[in-house]
């Protein structure tokens, strides 16, 4: 349906989360790569319309007023010229405790979902991963890709309340790990962890189509991973380089 269309492809690489790219001005609604009904029957073309013209928009729009803050005090101006991810890492920079919860709630929830609409499609799925580092990587992490899929929907069942489940590269031990944050915190706020995948386990994620199944709408997610993407970033991390979007 055209009201589940989404608008011209993206023009431009958006630098994001883990980039160096500036916040210099006010960053964009992210357009996502497929339409809003592409991932049916696994997630509904509702609830997609909903998350990203809804939630992932005001986000956007309160990143972008704190980040106005930011520039408008001579003392945080030079904040709001960093990369998004390198602004989460400095929180403790920001002293207006106000300021600092909105950086930290809508930079994280602009990243995170960011990272969440570009690692899923309708091509999406499967128990195979074909790009060979990212497969290595997960073999050698959890054995398996049926082992690392349990971790990571125990990891998000688990979480209470509003929050994420992530696969994430740990370059301290050049480890693949599973973890979980709270709200809209996200793994890029300590430089040493990269974030690969994450399953979104705030209920505007799945209640219209799942109610209160959240085990369903776990499930149902492995159906749309883009592991091929998620096997470009992991190669990109891994050297060392910041991830684009």
């Amino acid at each position: 349906a055209t009201s589940h269309r989404i608008g011209r492809a993206m023009s431009r690489v958006l630098l994001i989360a883990f980039t160096a790219s500036s916040a210099a001005q006010n960053l964009p609604l992210p357009p996502l790569p497929y339409a809003y009904d592409a991932l049916e029957p696994h997630i509904d073309a509702t609830t997609m319309e909903e998350h990203h013209s809804k939630h992932h928009r005001a986000y956007t729009n309160k990143l972008n007023a704190a980040l106005e803050t930011l520039r408008g005090d001579p003392a945080t101006k030079a904040l709001a010229k960093l990369g998004i991810d390198t602004l989460l890492q400095r929180l403790d920079q920001i002293t207006d405790s106000k300021l600092r919860a909105a950086v930290r709630n809508a930079g994280g929830g602009f990243v995170n979902h960011e990272l969440f609409f570009a690692t899923m499609s309708p091509d999406g799925g499967g128990d195979i991963v074909e790009h060979a580092g990212l497969n290595a990587a997960i073999v050698s992490a959890f054995g398996t890709m049926a082992m690392l899929k349990r971790a990571l929907s125990l990891s998000a069942l688990e979480v209470f309340g509003s929050g994420w489940a992530w696969l994430a590269l740990d370059r301290r031990s050049d480890k693949l790990v599973v973890q979980s944050t709270p709200n809209q915190d996200t793994p890029a706020m300590d430089a040493s962890t990269v974030p690969l995948l994450g399953i979104d386990v705030w209920e505007h994620a799945y209640y219209l189509k799942y109610q209160n199944r959240r085990p369903e709408y776990i499930a149902a997610f492995y159906n749309v991973v883009n592991w091929a993407k998620v096997g470009e970033y992991y190669a990109t991390a891994a050297a060392g380089k910041p991830i684009a979007f």
